[in-house]
């Protein structure tokens, strides 16, 4: 488990699995494992230690992060992930959105979103992909609305949604 700031200065934040359950007497009741470093050094996110999570807690987990297909989704699925997050993988290719809503279910499928203030867009925010480090060009609100009839069931949104235009969060 890491800590950072805009997904950067990394450090050891400590046990995921013993942070889950501090988490959960805290109160909490669903996590987001995301493994922002997967897609990046281009590997899945690892298995075993979504497995170790899971099993600490008695909560949902999402789990994101180097999940490029529908085998990486039923794999996480499968070892008892309730969601699956993705961001780059589906702004590769947006119709991985839908194949996943699909074939899991709308409500196990989370449309992650990473942003950046880029005050050349309509928005003020750039769409990112690969743990925020890789910038699209893209506006982040337009890529929100044009993907929310790919029927994800929920999406992951970044720290800058609150003080967003409560406008340019919303479509008719």
């Amino acid at each position: 488990m890491v800590k950072g700031i805009h997904f950067v200065n990394l450090k050891d934040a400590g046990d995921p699995a013993e942070n889950a359950r501090l988490y959960e007497q805290e109160g909490a009741d669903e996590l987001a494992f995301l493994d922002i470093t997967a897609t990046v050094e281009g590997r899945k996110t690892t298995l075993n230690l979504v497995q170790k999570v899971i099993q600490a807690v008695t909560f949902p987990l999402t789990v994101g992060g180097g999940i490029s297909s529908l085998d990486d989704m039923e794999n996480l699925l499968a070892a008892g992930a309730a969601k699956v997050s993705i961001n780059t993988a589906a702004v590769r290719r947006p119709a991985l959105v839908k194949e996943a809503a699909e074939k899991f279910g709308s409500a196990r499928v989370v449309l992650a979103i990473d942003a950046r203030r880029n005050p050349g867009l309509p928005s003020g925010y750039e769409l990112v992909t690969h743990g925020g480090r890789t910038p699209t060009g893209q506006d982040a609100v337009a890529w929100a609305a044009q993907c929310r009839d790919l029927g994800p069931g929920s999406f992951c949104l970044p720290a800058w949604t609150p003080t967003a235009p409560r406008k340019a969060l919303t479509w008719n």
